[in-house]
């Protein structure tokens, strides 16, 4: 059986990082994938949320970096960097699951069959494994870093986690 895949956009990228919990990927999946377009759309500009933990993540070898399949339109009403992800996805041959928080790219992720989960996703899981002591603190971060999540996303991670609501 093939090796379980877990391809991750850009934003996730940068939300985790901007919320100093990239780690997480590494801790609940031990091994990630982003395309060259992904890596290229984080990695843009000096000193952007993200660019430096994903080149760390490269370098220590649990973030491979891979071409996008030629066949990116596909999915032409997302970004390059979404459309590139889901390519791969589609492409691989075994277990898949897309880390995106792009509402039509997890669509198309569903659509194609593959799990997708986004950054609510992984704080919740990081929370039932014990990974982080509380979510909260986490997401106001994220907030205070200008990562935007819905706030009826919000109530719901926190409903999830056993958490209060955040205050504001």
């Amino acid at each position: 059986m093939a090796k379980r895949l877990v391809a991750v956009d850009a934003s996730p990228l940068i939300g985790l990082a901007r919320a100093d919990v990239f780690g997480l990927l590494r801790d609940l999946f031990a091994e990630a994938t982003v395309t060259r377009i992904v890596q290229g759309e984080v990695m843009t500009g000096k000193g952007r949320p993200g660019a430096p933990e994903l080149s760390d993540a490269i370098k220590a070898g649990w973030v491979a970096v891979v071409d996008a399949s030629a066949d990116v339109d596909a999915f032409a009403d997302l970004d390059d960097g979404e459309s590139s992800t889901l390519a791969l996805a589609r492409d691989h041959d075994g277990p898949r699951l897309v880390v995106m928080d792009e509402p039509l790219g997890r669509w198309h992720a569903e659509e194609l069959g593959v799990s997708v989960v986004g950054v609510a996703g992984i704080l919740i899981e990081a929370r039932k494994r014990g990974l982080v002591t509380a979510v909260g603190p986490i997401l106001e971060r994220l907030g205070r870093e200008g990562f935007r999540l819905a706030p009826d996303l919000v109530r719901v991670v926190l409903e999830q986690v056993g958490e209060p609501g955040l205050e504001g």
